[in-house]
């Protein structure tokens, strides 16, 4: 039977209506306004929940289907309960952001205080003193691992000198110890006439020793422009350094390696002792201990015998013969041909060899010193026997310790005092050495070498956060914290 289009409409509507569920349409009993708006306050707040928007509070509740028993009243009720509940959602993030952390103590504390206070100081010294937290100036000295930076300090304008070393060099030349052991002495010396250490770090591939500035330069390029020095400044130089040696010999420490190239000159012309590579803590035997520098070495370092701190006092005798003469007096081009020159003659300066300028206490005194006995050498019963030698009469050693002395040597005030020439050939050197060894630095096991190289002057700690192996665990563990502070909104 065939149905017309109007017939074919209806059928189609009656079977439809099969299948649909009922509409029910709610009472306005059943439509709460304030249920059916606050349930939407979580979509209206800002991206941080803190505050409620109220007049798209008020589009959403007069676009809700709500009968007319509802009236002005009740929707001010409503926005009145929203700015209450908004206000409340602003206050608990105001809380959440001033949190508290709890110290061992059991006290809470504030953590924008807490940077403050000595809990804090080892974090704010990290993030104080890193290696970018200062501007490499140029380059003013070159050393058996690496070089010496003229640097800035960028937040308070120090200047400073930052002994940087490579650990590709210290592994490769078998000196892990003696950088080791040169950082824990430095960490216990701190005087007027020493160059003071006062920050060590590392990264991955270098160590790195912050250290007083000494614009004067060292006394190896100042004897290279002058040759030789007069007596007066002869006189004040030894005088600054036998000071500087008294302090180290109390604190029980022989530096071993006297030199002009460890003596450098402050701006005002005062010597300040430097390199504490090879010192070592005084023992009673310690025949093993042979480094040094072989024109300044003691005959009983030389000769691998027990020595005593008379070696330092040597290697000034062997300074002031260089600066009255204007050679060592033993040379050689090998350790071995300068330890035949000592064993074969004891050198002594000689009446015509003294200078017009110079007195016979200067001759004296510095023969005495080059004694290759030492219970013979001047200084072998300790530094008062130096200071009360004919040369040091009426000397003012009160006035050179709080450096009220004018020094008769003042070095150039206009510039930074270095052989550029001589950095660039050696620097140049020591890069070969560093590209053919870099790899090693991939091992672990070498980093482990150089656990607990972190100091600072301004606190000492044993714990194991200190002394982490390298400046990218130690910098992580930082950073962790930092992520720990402000996941908590306590920073």
């Amino acid at each position: 039977m065939l149905l017309n289009s109007t017939g074919q409409r209806k059928l189609k509507q009656n079977s439809l209506s099969t299948f649909r569920s009922p509409i029910v349409v709610p009472s306005s009993q059943q439509v709460s306004p304030v249920a059916s708006g606050l349930n939407s306050l979580k979509n209206l707040h800002s991206p941080k929940g803190s505050q409620i928007d109220v007049t798209n509070l008020t589009r959403l509740i007069k676009s809700t289907k709500i009968n007319e028993s509802v009236n002005s009243q009740q929707i001010q009720a409503l926005l009145a309960k929203a700015r209450e509940i908004a206000k409340i959602t602003t206050d608990s993030k105001s809380q959440a952001a001033k949190k508290h952390v709890k110290l061992q103590s059991q006290q809470f504390v504030n953590f924008k205080d807490l940077l403050h206070n000595s809990t804090s100081t080892k974090i704010q010294q990290e993030m104080f003193f890193c290696r970018n937290s200062f501007n490499f100036e140029f380059v003013i000295g070159i050393g058996g691992f690496g070089k010496v930076w003229k640097v800035e300090h960028k937040k308070t304008g120090q200047i400073f000198a930052m002994k940087e070393m490579s650990k590709a060099l210290i592994v490769t030349k078998k000196s892990v110890h003696s950088v080791m052991n040169e950082r824990t002495l430095l960490s216990q010396l701190k005087h007027p006439l020493l160059v003071n250490m006062n920050l060590a770090y590392q990264d991955r591939e270098n160590l790195y020793l912050l250290m007083d500035y000494m614009k004067g330069g060292d006394l190896r390029y100042h004897i290279g422009k002058m040759r030789k020095f007069d007596e007066n400044s002869t006189k004040f130089f030894i005088a600054c350094i036998v000071q500087g040696l008294e302090y180290i010999h109390s604190n029980n420490i022989i530096h071993r390696d006297i030199k002009p190239e460890n003596l450098v000159l402050d701006d005002k012309g005062y010597v300040h002792i430097t390199d504490f590579g090879i010192a070592r803590v005084s023992k009673a035997e310690n025949s093993c201990d042979t480094s040094g520098t072989p024109g300044y070495m003691a005959p009983e370092v030389m000769c691998k015998q027990n020595h005593t701190y008379a070696v330092d006092y040597f290697a000034v005798g062997v300074i002031a013969y260089e600066f009255m003469i204007g050679r060592r007096p033993y040379v050689g081009r090998s350790r071995q041909e300068i330890r035949d020159q000592i064993l074969a003659k004891q050198v002594q300066i000689k009446r015509n060899e003294i200078p017009n300028d110079w007195s016979i206490e200067a001759v004296d005194f510095i023969n005495r010193l080059l004694q290759r006995k030492p219970q013979n050498r001047l200084g072998f019963n300790g530094s008062q026997e130096i200071k009360e030698h004919p040369w040091f009469a009426n000397f003012a050693w009160d006035k050179l310790q709080n450096q009220s002395l004018v020094p008769p040597f003042i070095p150039n005030q206009t510039e930074d005092n270095f052989d550029q020439k001589q950095i660039i050939v050696e620097d140049e050197e020591n890069n070969e050495l560093i590209q053919q060894n870099i790899l090693v630095l991939r091992d672990q096991h070498i980093q482990d070498q150089f656990q607990g190289y972190e100091f600072h002057q301004g606190y000492h700690s044993t714990s194991t956060e200190q002394s982490s192996g390298s400046s990218t665990k130690h910098s992580r563990h930082l950073s962790e914290r930092l992520q720990f502070f402000e996941k908590k909104k306590i920073i």
